[in-house]
């Protein structure tokens, strides 16, 4: 079932949808954002940069595996995905 996230990629002006599916991983959705806004909206991240996702206004990082569904998500979650330093 198509699941609509808001997401903000580090370097963005603003938050944009991306759909996916309730069983995607954490690190599903994020692919699926570089895949749409890197490159086209912000530069490319150098080779080998980690990327990590959290709720907006969360100061822990979501685990990687955590599934959509799993995570109990609201339609529309604002999420931030940033370089880990």
């Amino acid at each position: 079932m198509p699941f609509p996230l808001a997401v903000n990629v580090q370097g963005d002006y603003g938050y944009k949808v991306i759909v996916v599916e309730k069983e995607s991983t954490i690190s599903e959705v994020i692919q699926v954002a570089v895949d749409q806004i890197v490159g086209v909206l912000v530069a490319p991240f150098p080779e080998g940069t980690v990327l990590r996702a959290k709720i907006h206004g969360a100061d822990e990082p979501l685990d990687s595996s955590l599934s959509v569904a799993d995570a109990g998500f609201i339609k529309m979650e604002a999420l931030q995905i940033y370089s880990e330093e």
